[in-house]
């Protein structure tokens, strides 16, 4: 007797949000709506204004924060990162250089934001 093949639901889309044309960080969502409503979430606002890139914040606060959909790099690049961090529930993998992983005697390492809550 062959058993039913349970069809897997396909993953979920990669967004990325962006600031002043900058992407950001990569993230799944089901929706575009569900997306944009996470560059409303105060907790990350926040953090995106403590986090710094060439000792600049990753936002002024002030810049409109946009999210569209991953270009094909990016979402190789969420993926790949995602898979070496696989804790916690919301995988936000940051597109630029931070300066708080930055480190002078190894390389910078990819990896999920933030911790969970």
């Amino acid at each position: 007797m062959m058993m039913p093949v349970k069809a897997e639901a396909p993953p979920l889309p990669v967004f990325v949000l962006e600031i002043d044309g900058q992407p950001i960080l990569a993230f799944r969502a089901a929706t575009f709506r569900q997306a944009r409503e996470l560059g409303k979430e105060r907790w990350l606002q926040e953090d995106l204004k403590r986090m710094t890139s060439g000792h600049r914040p990753l936002w002024d606060g002030k810049s409109p924060i946009r999210v569209r959909r991953a270009e094909p790099a990016e979402e190789v690049y969420y993926i790949d990162a995602k898979t070496e961090n696989a804790a916690g529930d919301l995988h936000l993998v940051y597109l630029v250089r931070r300066d708080d992983e930055t480190e002078t005697t190894g390389p910078v390492t990819r990896g999920s934001f933030p911790p969970r809550r």
